[in-house]
C-alpha cells in the first residue's frame, strides 16, 4: 500500500523537529524554526509552503536529502531544496546562480533574503552585518526581485493563525500541531 505524499503539515512538523533547541540570530534569539515559518506564510501554493518551511532543515541540521526522498516528498521540492542549501566550499555568488536556476527555490529564498535583511538591519553594528547586508542586495538583483524600500522591515511577528483546517496554528511563543490522539509542542 502506498503512502500518501507528505503534506504542508508534515514539512512543518519535520523542519521543527530538524531545528529543536536551535535559536534564529535575531536580538530576541527566538526559536529558529519561527523563521521558515514566517517565509512558508507569503506563499499559497503548497510546494512554495514546504519548500520555505524546510528550506534551511538541510543546510542547518542533520537532515539530508535522502530523508525528504525516503519520506515520499516530490521531486519539485526536493530539487528546490537541493537548490537552496548552499554546499560546503561553494562561493555564495554560485549557490545563488544555482538557486535562480530553480523557480521556487528563487522564490523562497528572496523572501528568505528580505526577512534576513530586516533583522540584520536592525544590528547594523553587529560583527558582519555590513558585509551580510550588501551580500544580500546583490543576491536579491540577481534573482530579480522587485525593489522595496530597504527602511521596510518584515511583518510584525505572527499571531495566532490557522493554516490548514485547523490543524496547525503559528504562535510568536510556540508551534502547536495535533498528531492522532497526540498534541506536540514545540
Amino acid at each position: 500500500m502506498d503512502r500518501a505524499a507528505p503534506s504542508v503539515e508534515d514539512a512543518i512538523a519535520l523542519a521543527a523537529q530538524a531545528h529543536q533547541g536551535q535559536r534564529y540570530p535575531s536580538p530576541e534569539s527566538e526559536p529558529c524554526i519561527f523563521h521558515p515559518l514566517r517565509i512558508m506564510l507569503s506563499f499559497l501554493d503548497p510546494v512554495d509552503q514546504m519548500a520555505a518551511a524546510l528550506h534551511d532543515s538541510v543546510e542547518d541540521t542533520d537532515l539530508e536529502l535522502h530523508d525528504l526522498v525516503d519520506a515520499d516528498y516530490p521531486a519539485e521540492l526536493v530539487a528546490a531544496i537541493d537548490s537552496l542549501t548552499h554546499r560546503a566550499g561553494e562561493s555564495y555568488e554560485d549557490y545563488i546562480e544555482r538557486v535562480a536556476a530553480n523557480e521556487v527555490a528563487r522564490r523562497v529564498k528572496i523572501t528568505d533574503l528580505r526577512e534576513n535583511l530586516a533583522n540584520n538591519r536592525r544590528s547594523p553594528e553587529a560583527p558582519g552585518n555590513a558585509e551580510r547586508i550588501a551580500r544580500y542586495d546583490v543576491a536579491l538583483a540577481r534573482l530579480g526581485a522587485p525593489h522595496r524600500d530597504p527602511s521596510a522591515s518584515f511583518p510584525a511577528p505572527v499571531q495566532p493563525v490557522s493554516l490548514i483546517a485547523g490543524s496547525v496554528s503559528v504562535r510568536r511563543d510556540r508551534l502547536v500541531r495535533t498528531v492522532g490522539l497526540g498534541r506536540l509542542e514545540w
